[in-house]
């Protein structure tokens, strides 16, 4: 074996281009997950803290956090698939 002569050259660029990618896929992902995690907080909130709502509105609210948990489930099967060789 030969001794670690350290890095090739331009392994270096390499490494910063690969850590910025990391970067900015883990700023999407934090965006796409932050976004309808935020509306369904939001929209359950309202249902605990604001005033008696009609039985339309609740259902009307929930439909916002089905789609937004749905929007959840679609950004982990995503990453799920990016993940798998």
């Amino acid at each position: 074996m030969a001794p670690d002569q350290g890095p090739r050259p331009g392994e270096d660029e390499m490494d910063d281009d690969r850590n910025g990618q990391i970067g900015e896929l883990i700023r999407s992902i934090r965006h796409d997950m932050n976004n309808p995690l935020a509306a369904a907080l939001g929209h359950v909130q309202l249902l605990l803290e604001g005033p008696e709502i009609g039985e339309g509105d609740v259902r009307e609210v929930l439909e916002v956090v089905e789609r937004e948990l749905r929007r959840l489930v679609d950004v982990v099967r995503r990453l799920d698939q990016m993940a798998s060789p």
